[in-house]
């Protein structure tokens, strides 16, 4: 027997600018006794990896957590692969008050150093180069040659450090004995399942989402041997909560990457969750009923979702399910 979701509610979101390779953001939202979850997984993800995040939007929708009010997390800013470097700089730090900077790398070397210089010009005309930390994110996309020569190009820069520089933990290992500079993986843990990480790299990069959840999450931290910091998975403010949450919880002294609503020109609430002075509140936000209709799919797409959800679905251990009391359901496209 089939049976809905109650308050399914499928959305499309527009981004400011293009990030990777995406103008817009897809999703649903599933609701239940603990407030909003939100699954919305990249296209390019796998089954398993969908599976995952929908474990995750489940325990947001059914696992009650308790926010507390005034708690204020500390955030970077993100720079994606194509905006200009020096106006989204500007952007967040004189609308924002983020004086750490997270840009995308990766390109060819003058590229990224001209990137970097621009985030440095831009602070530097405020008269705040000084509180400029600078974040790089290569995706993996540097093999140890042009990793080593593109952070010698930029050591005259504040990199607080280098995320998932290379791909494999050869090339991880190898680039180490060779830069001073911190490097952080993401891709090496979400990806690979690696959590002895001391060796090749010095921070983990840990989101709460595509992991699988709150519970998921603190199991991993409990087995990591490097420090964390957080980072979203460009939700909408309703999808955030969690990570917001995890944050507070298992890294409150760390600036996290929590501010991509920055990246949304378009939200499921009519006030995002957006940066102050550098910070964001830890809090949980509702879908407000004008944003959901606007941000509403064609009935083809829904159906499209309600399959993905669906065979999501199949793959979260039913011992998970039940100890939430999720009801055994399917979604109806």
């Amino acid at each position: 027997m089939t049976t809905d979701f109650p308050n399914l509610k499928s959305f499309s979101l527009r981004l400011r600018e293009e990030f990777r390779g995406l103008s817009t953001r897809e999703g649903v939202l599933i609701s239940g006794p603990a407030g909003w979850g939100e699954f919305s997984p990249f296209p390019n993800y796998t089954r398993a990896q969908d599976a995952l995040w929908l474990q995750a939007a489940l325990e947001a929708a059914f696992v009650e957590r308790e926010f507390s009010t005034g708690a204020n997390i500390r955030v970077n800013a993100i720079i994606g692969d194509i905006e200009d470097a020096y106006v989204a700089s500007l952007r967040a730090l004189t609308e924002f008050g983020c004086t750490t900077i997270k840009v995308k790398v990766g390109l060819e070397a003058s590229a990224d150093v001209a990137r970097v210089s621009e985030i440095m010009r831009a602070f530097r005309d405020r008269e705040r180069l000084a509180d400029l930390k600078i974040r790089l994110d290569a995706n993996g996309r540097w093999d140890v040659k042009q990793a080593i020569h593109t952070m010698s190009e930029l050591e005259h820069a504040p990199i607080e450090y280098v995320e998932q520089p290379c791909r494999s933990i050869s090339d991880l290992g190898e680039l180490r004995r060779e830069i001073d500079v911190p490097i952080a993986v993401d891709e090496t843990i979400r990806l690979s399942g690696e959590l002895n990480i001391k060796e090749f790299a010095d921070i983990a990069i840990v989101k709460v989402s595509p992991l699988g959840g709150i519970d998921a999450v603190e199991k991993i931290i409990e087995k990591l041997d490097v420090p964390v910091r957080f980072s979203g998975s460009l939700e909408s403010s309703v999808g955030l909560g969690s990570s917001l949450w995890a944050a507070n919880m298992f890294a409150p002294d760390q600036v996290a990457g929590l501010a991509t609503g920055m990246l949304l020109a378009t939200d499921l609430v009519a006030d995002p969750i957006l940066p102050i002075l550098g910070q964001i509140s830890m809090e949980r936000r509702d879908p407000e009923v004008q944003a959901c209709e606007a941000a509403s799919l064609t009935r083809e797409k829904q159906a499209l979702w309600a399959e993905r959800v669906n065979r999501a679905l199949e793959l979260v251990p039913s011992r998970v399910l039940a100890s939430w009391g999720v009801p055994h359901v399917s979604v109806k496209g």
